[in-house]
């Protein structure tokens, strides 16, 4: 069992694409306060956003203690489920510069698959995967 314990920091990612600029520049709590207005009263105006990304189990078991890893199962019957849990962080930049924590979010990916092997044609072999489901909560 192996949990991962890296995050990956938007701003920092996309940064060096000149292409992504403007989003960057557009990252803002003035940005967000078009939807949230007591976001831009609570922090500030024009101040820099960023979304801190990990799939590290401990950090989503602090939030939704009792959940399952991220991982691939796989019945029997050749029913894949493959599961991602993220917990996702918005920073803003406060006044020393550096950035802090304002909200956690806790997201869970699944895809579920058949995969079946049509064996008919020992020759032939088909390998077909029949998606079932993707259900983000």
């Amino acid at each position: 069992m192996t949990s991962i314990d890296k995050s990956i920091n938007l701003r920092e990612m996309l940064q060096g694409n000149d292409k992504v600029k403007p989003f960057l520049d557009m990252m803002t709590t003035s940005t967000l306060g078009t939807v949230l207005p007591q976001f831009v009263e609570e922090y500030g105006d024009k101040k820099p956003l960023d979304l801190s990304i990990s799939a590290s189990h401990d950090m989503f078991t602090e939030g939704l203690p009792g959940s399952k890893m991220s991982g691939i199962y796989i019945d029997k019957n050749g029913n894949w489920k493959v599961q991602l849990n993220l917990n996702v962080n918005l920073l803003v930049r406060g006044s020393g510069g550096s950035f802090k924590n304002v909200r956690q979010c806790y997201l869970t990916l699944v895809f579920k698959m058949r995969m079946k092997q049509d064996e008919s044609n020992p020759f032939n072999k088909k390998l077909s995967i029949t998606p079932r489901s993707l259900e983000i909560t």
